[in-house]
């Protein structure tokens, strides 16, 4: 079954009579529509003056997102959505870009996608220039993006670090958490932009793999108009790789946000476009355990703390447990374990209050049922180990890839899981 589904600014007139509109504010401003809310608005002016490619290419990334919410997942697992996108310039996304960009909304989600852009005129105003920069940081409110700040933060680069959040409030409190603490360290005046943009209303699809794609294009679009050639994404190797745990994790049941797969194809798209800026991991060879090492040594103590109001969780549903906290990492599922095991690599231990140790009783023993297939699904891997092939049953990754790291990678990834103490 397809889906249609068209995004537009909230003031222009609907392509595809066959397609669910969603519509979308062209500023703040101009209030929430019925469909879409945030800081972000379709004329960008958060993001600044940035070039017109750029701009679109959050256009329909922002567009895909919000149908990728939208459309319920069938038992199939595969849905096709045909996407109707407003941009300024249609043509490159009605040619081979457009192409390109099918193919990555594909690779991350699984889905089949179908991409017509249709023009739609900017308004016209004035948007303030963004003062130059030489590296746009993705701070996502996660373990690896502190410390990769951390890691970064006395290195003397003009760099602006960039969130983005939707209606997760927990997601929201670790990136304002990280983003003070970095205030209170960095040796100048930090640059933090922070984006919101969701849909009003509760979610048709709770997943949201498309995510990764908004992320980084938010991220290229403010790095283009800042005159940055980089965006730097802080995710350790591991999670990157996210090698299946089992086989019934592999393909696209495994998150692809990080993978260098993704970053080769989200490369060759903003090439294709002429957007002059490049998107890289620099901790690809490094567990979360060694990242976290890394940021100890520049800080000390003082980023546990810090590091202990990071979320990490892959299942953020604390509060539907009997006396949780929806602002707690579960402590259970693959995400916190990792977590957990990065803790294990220094001289410090873990300040983390997760869920698991905050709930009692019955709750307690309803969230280890909920997790026991991650439970396993760790101590099985830990015993099998990953080789290639396991690494293989994620997808491709880049000719140049060095097969042998990787798996060695994986290997001291899995070290730090198996310290972790399970229930």
């Amino acid at each position: 079954m397809t889906t249609a589904i068209e995004v537009l600014p909230h003031d222009a007139q609907q392509y595809d009579l066959s397609a669910t509109p969603l519509h979308w504010a062209r500023t703040p401003d101009d209030g929430p529509t019925l469909h879409v809310a945030g800081t972000l608005g379709w004329d960008l002016d958060v993001v600044g003056p940035a070039p017109v490619a750029a701009a679109d290419l959050v256009r329909v990334a922002t567009s895909a997102y919000l149908a990728d919410r939208r459309t319920p997942r069938p038992t199939t697992f595969v849905r096709t959505i045909d996407l109707t996108a407003h941009t300024v310039d249609p043509e490159p996304w009605n040619g081979a870009p457009g192409e390109l960009l099918e193919d990555l909304l594909h690779w991350l989600t699984g889905d089949v996608w179908h991409l017509c852009a249709v023009p739609a005129a900017p308004t016209g105003r004035t948007q303030a220039p963004l003062p130059p920069a030489d590296d746009v940081m993705l701070l996502s409110g996660g373990l690896d993006s502190l410390c990769g700040a951390v890691d970064h933060l006395h290195d003397g680069t003009a760099r602006i670090h960039l969130s983005h959040y939707d209606g997760s409030t927990a997601i929201r409190r670790a990136q304002n958490a990280a983003s003070s603490w970095l205030r209170s360290q960095a040796p100048r005046p930090l640059r933090h932009h922070s984006i919101k943009i969701r849909q009003v209303g509760p979610p048709t699809e709770p997943s949201s793999r498309s995510r990764s794609l908004l992320f980084a294009a938010l991220a290229a679009a403010t790095a283009a108009t800042a005159s940055s050639p980089q965006v730097t994404v802080p995710e350790n190797g591991f999670t990157s790789i996210n090698p299946p745990l089992t086989t019934a994790r592999g393909g696209t049941l495994t998150t692809r946000s990080t993978h260098p797969g993704t970053f080769n194809r989200l490369n060759a798209l903003l090439t294709a476009l002429g957007i002059p800026v490049s998107v890289a991991n620099p901790y690809l060879h490094s567990t979360k355990g060694e990242l976290m090492q890394r940021a100890h040594d520049r800080t000390g103590s003082a980023l546990l703390t810090a590091a202990a109001a990071t979320m990490s969780c892959g299942k953020l549903n604390g509060g539907r447990y009997p006396g949780g906290n929806a602002n707690l990492n579960c402590g259970l599922c693959v995400a916190c374990l990792v977590r957990r095991g990065s803790f294990t690599t220094g001289p410090y231990i873990d300040p983390t209050v997760y869920l698991v140790d905050h709930l009692a009783g019955p709750a307690r023993e309803k969230l280890l049922r909920n997790r026991r297939r991650d439970l396993t699904d760790v101590q099985q891997a830990v015993l099998s180990g990953i080789d290639e092939i396991d690494i293989l049953a994620v997808g491709d990754l880049p000719p140049d890839t060095d097969y042998d790291a990787i798996v060695d990678l994986c290997q001291r990834g899995l070290q730090e899981l198996s310290r972790v103490l399970l229930p």
